[in-house]
């Protein structure tokens, strides 16, 4: 059975995603540069805690559909917390965050590695009073994540950037990547600044 959404996974269910979806999926390490208004940002992704998470992202970044969006929200008071970008509303003529496929938006399930797990969980919240020190990737600084809405399984195409540890998010968004250059560039960033291009990189 192929997956082509999220309703076929199980809430606690654990699969090499890979072989039994039909959404992007990537199980290695990806690098991708945002070139900004305020300088650039490197990015290091971790295909093998979050595969699908990772695919998305870069299928995205192939179509050069983050190219031109600016970074929505900004929050830095009253003490640093998070930019996102990602925004799919902020095209007036054409929304490129869509599925080729569907020509819907695409929606991903929360992914989130453990540890003592050989692949990460799908559609699940972590409970992190029992499993803050299992998780795989946390929100430290520099870190990347995927927002969503209250659904589980919302995510799509807006992504953050935490700009100092947020434990309070662990267990809840799926990490699934990292600033590697430019983190001083990130703390530069304000609301309606913008990428000016996203390029893969060749490592």
């Amino acid at each position: 059975i192929f997956i082509s959404g999220c309703s076929f996974l199980k809430k606690n269910e654990h699969v090499e995603i890979c072989s039994s979806t039909e959404l992007p999926c990537i199980l290695k390490n990806e690098y991708v540069l945002f070139i900004t208004n305020r300088g650039n940002i490197k990015l290091e992704l971790y295909g093998k805690y979050a595969p699908i998470t990772v695919g998305n992202f870069i299928d995205f970044v192939e179509k050069g559909a983050y190219n031109k969006t600016t970074f929505n929200r900004v929050i830095k008071k009253p003490y640093p917390f998070i930019i996102r970008g990602g925004d799919n509303s902020l095209f007036k003529a054409e929304n490129k965050f869509i599925d080729n496929k569907t020509g819907k938006i695409r929606y991903i399930p929360l992914e989130i590695k453990l540890k003592r797990n050989k692949y990460p969980t799908y559609n699940k919240e972590i409970d992190v009073s029992n499993q803050a020190n299992n998780i795989e990737l946390k929100h430290e600084r520099s870190y990347l994540s995927m927002a969503r809405s209250k659904s589980i399984n919302s995510a799509s195409s807006q992504f953050y950037i935490s700009l100092k540890s947020l434990p309070e998010l662990d267990g809840r968004f799926a990490v699934f990547g990292k600033v590697i250059s430019g983190m001083n560039v990130v703390d530069l960033i304000k609301e309606e600044d913008y990428i000016i291009e996203a390029r893969i990189l060749d490592f």
